[in-house]
């Protein structure tokens, strides 16, 4: 629902579901906008409250200073504080029990007040089966389809949501265990043995920046009413297929998959949240009060759009490496294009101008500002002499003493976290 939750009155606001366009909402009124989700799994839970955005602004408006707590039936109030604009998580972490409804109450920093219905915990689905599958699509295609099965769902009256959460590892194709050092960047510096005081060396790459860890939480809304399948299951869904030439897979690839149990009317709100998501034509099919949740205002006039959802959920978690799959042929590419280049240290014309010692600052060194803005990594030293640098430095492009790669191809770190996930087993 976060992903598209900003959108739910077309007549006011849109974000990134459609296709933007030019703009300009006059009138507009900050509509709250809801999405919180209690579950069945104990941990501290989360409600975000955003406020409506015109065409205009692309970037959430966070409500703040909200007073958010969850009651149950049986007379537990859970609070929750704000840990984060617009982000609420509950003090101790708790779970919705089987039985027991819950409501929601949320009071503005204004004074305005806004209550849930009173939702029951749904009984869970269990996952049956986690697969992995080499397959081809029918648009020629191939690639590796996640594939899953869940029976006896009936028996739960359950109506089903998917939530995936990927993590990959990372392998930087060209880093290296020496790194630049910048010893100079003043080129007035009067340095032993140099003509310039331009200085960069190399010390060792310390950084533990070779192997990372990507991470992608799904945004779809993925959803299997078993009501509507054979046999009251879910046979051979596929949740999702991921391309041969995905750079996710190149070399450990993992997917977790919640399997979320609804009531009837939460997944109806998600039933039509993804109609209206996927519409082309939204302003002829979108009517006033097409997107209904259970939310609503103490006074009876304030406006809110949302949903309260509790749900139960299920985990299951699978690794696969490439050559599983793909034993003998070519790994994606890496997403960055690692060309080499060799970034002058002194670039043409360089002239040490001082007045009172001090440098006049009108000519920098393209390796050292390189460095400095994260554009470069080393790769290897130039063999040209330093004769021959200086003396081809016009006619080459202004060739250094080093050859680079873009920063990313030696460094993990920009595509992703070099600390190893907990749940992470090779």
């Amino acid at each position: 629902m976060s992903k598209c939750v900003n959108i739910l009155l077309i007549s006011l606001f849109l974000n990134g579901c459609i296709e933007p366009f030019e703009a300009e909402t006059k009138g507009f009124e900050g509509i709250l906008v809801v999405d919180a989700k209690l579950t069945d799994e104990l941990k501290q839970q989360k409600v975000n409250l955003s406020r409506a955005r015109p065409f205009e602004v692309d970037s959430v408006i966070a409500e703040r200073n909200a007073l958010v707590k969850m009651t149950s039936s049986s007379g537990n109030s859970y609070a929750f504080q704000e840990v984060s604009p617009g982000l609420y998580e509950s003090l101790d972490a708790f779970a919705a029990s089987q039985g027991k409804s819950y409501q929601m109450e949320v009071v503005t920093a204004d004074g305005n007040t806004f209550l849930s219905e009173e939702v029951t915990t749904p009984k869970p689905a269990e996952i049956q089966e986690l697969r992995a599958e080499r397959m081809l699509k029918d648009d020629g295609d191939e690639g590796i389809g996640i594939m899953l099965n869940s029976q006896n769902l009936a028996s739960n009256n359950a109506f089903i949501r998917y939530e995936y959460e990927e993590d990959y590892k990372i392998i930087a194709p060209d880093w290296s265990p020496l790194e630049f050092d910048i010893v100079s960047d003043d080129l007035c510096d009067i340095v032993v043995g140099q003509d310039f005081g331009f200085v960069v060396e190399l010390k060792p790459n310390e950084n533990n920046n070779r192997v990372c860890y990507g991470h992608i939480e799904s945004t779809d809304i993925l959803l299997a009413d078993s009501e509507k399948l054979t046999s009251n299951s879910v046979s051979d869904y596929r949740l999702r297929f991921v391309s041969k030439n995905n750079f996710t897979i190149t070399h450990r690839y993992s997917i977790l998959v919640k399997q979320v149990s609804l009531n009837q009317n939460a997944y109806s709100y998600y039933e039509n949240l993804d109609s209206f998501s996927s519409n082309d034509d939204v302003f002829a099919s979108i009517q006033p009060g097409f997107l209904e949740g259970n939310i609503s205002a103490g006074d009876g006039i304030s406006k809110v759009v949302g949903f309260f959802e509790v749900s139960s959920v299920r985990s299951e978690r699978l690794f696969f490496n490439y050559t599983d799959f793909f034993p003998n042929e070519n790994r994606p590419l890496y997403p960055i294009n690692c060309t080499i280049s060799s970034p002058a240290l002194i670039p043409p014309g360089a002239h040490c101008s001082t007045a009172g010692g001090v440098s006049d600052g009108t000519l920098g060194s393209p390796l050292i500002d390189g460095i400095r803005a994260g554009l470069y990594v080393y790769y290897t030293e130039n063999p040209i002499t330093p004769e021959r640098i200086e003396e081809n430095e016009g006619r080459l492009g202004g060739l250094g003493p080093y050859f680079t790669k873009p920063k990313p191809c030696g460094d993990c770190t920009v595509l992703g976290s070099n600390i190893k996930p907990d749940f992470w087993v090779e």
